[in-house]
């Protein structure tokens, strides 16, 4: 054998053997709730993370107090969570930079009631459960702006979500303010129905699209990291948004995927991904929405000082993925 065969043979034998290149460690954390959490699964069941470089160790928090908790403990490098716990850090104040949008989920957030109910008037009098300083609360107040219901003529009873259910299963309460997948979860126990959504009115049996309300779930790090890893916080959201084009284009196999993850039928959990808008695009509505939230949190001293939404926002990563999602 010539050497130029022996030294090719070399050369493709230490290729065999060579130890394949590390990936670079990185924690994401969210909770275990499809509105904030569909694409880093799709992202890690898929391998979108790997295609990236990124070996992705995906950390579930059962709340987003939680999870800020250990963002700014820094155990946490990445993190999607809704706006109210986002807003609650950046009020500290933290450096938070919001580098993508999540998900418009303002459908998820419900008013579920009996299925008897038809109307708001038929509310007064009862109870209505509410997780106070959160989305639940912002969006029964929005409710009764939008639809001049009087806030006295109810009795609001503060509890959070897993005590809204049983309570309204039980029939303690005779309203809920829930976000998915709680509302499905309500709905199904307390034998209930969406008498009115963020996005959508059931009022009368009739339904009207009305927006209300909005809210979204977002993509945060530390302006550090954001900073110090520029490499790996790009390819943190090309993965997300890869798994988002898959959710779009592979419908089925990302329900049954969601489904198992969530403990959801696939049924139920169609119905979850149908009220959510699913995109990383940072628009204006985005921006004006939590800043009302902002504004809403501050004047019910849930958060200490008022915020500018903008103020916390870096689209350089984002622009440097898919220019186009910056509007």
């Amino acid at each position: 054998m010539s050497k130029f065969g022996v030294t090719v043979i070399g050369i493709l034998t230490a290729a065999l053997v060579a130890p394949v290149m590390a990936q670079t460690k990185v924690s994401i954390g969210t909770a275990r709730d499809p509105n904030l959490g569909a694409q880093i699964v799709i992202a890690r069941e898929q391998g979108f993370f790997k295609e990236q470089g990124l070996d992705a160790d995906v950390k579930y928090f059962p709340s987003g107090g939680d999870l800020m908790t250990a963002f700014v403990g820094g155990s946490v490098a990445y993190g999607t969570a809704g706006s109210t716990p986002v807003m609650t850090v950046l009020a500290r104040p933290y450096p938070l930079r919001i580098i993508a949008q999540v998900s418009d989920i303002s459908g998820a957030q419900e008013l579920i009631v009996k299925r008897n109910v038809n109307s708001l008037d038929q509310l007064k009098g009862k109870k209505i459960g509410l997780l106070p300083g959160t989305a639940s609360d912002a969006l029964v107040r929005a409710i009764f702006t939008t639809y001049h219901f009087d806030p006295s003529s109810a009795v609001i009873v503060n509890m959070g979500a897993t005590e809204m259910i049983a309570a309204f299963a039980r029939g303690d309460v005779d309203a809920v303010s829930l976000w998915e997948p709680h509302s499905t979860k309500a709905r199904e126990l307390g034998d209930g129905k969406t008498l009115i959504s963020g996005t959508t009115s059931f009022i009368d049996g009739k339904t009207t699209p009305k927006r209300i309300h909005g809210d979204h779930a977002v993509l945060i790090a530390s302006e550090s990291t954001v900073k110090a890893q520029p490499a790996v916080t790009r390819g943190v959201i090309a993965a997300l948004e890869k798994a988002t084009d898959y959710m779009i284009s592979h419908r089925p196999e990302a329900v049954a995927i969601l489904a198992k993850e969530y403990s959801l039928t696939p049924t139920d959990m169609s119905a979850v991904l149908n009220k959510n808008r699913y995109t990383l695009e940072i628009n204006d509505e985005l921006v004006s929405d939590m800043d009302k939230l902002a504004a809403f949190l501050y004047s019910n001293k849930r958060i200490s000082n008022p915020l500018h939404t903008r103020d916390a926002i870096d689209t350089a990563p984002l622009a440097s993925v898919r220019k186009d999602l910056v509007r």
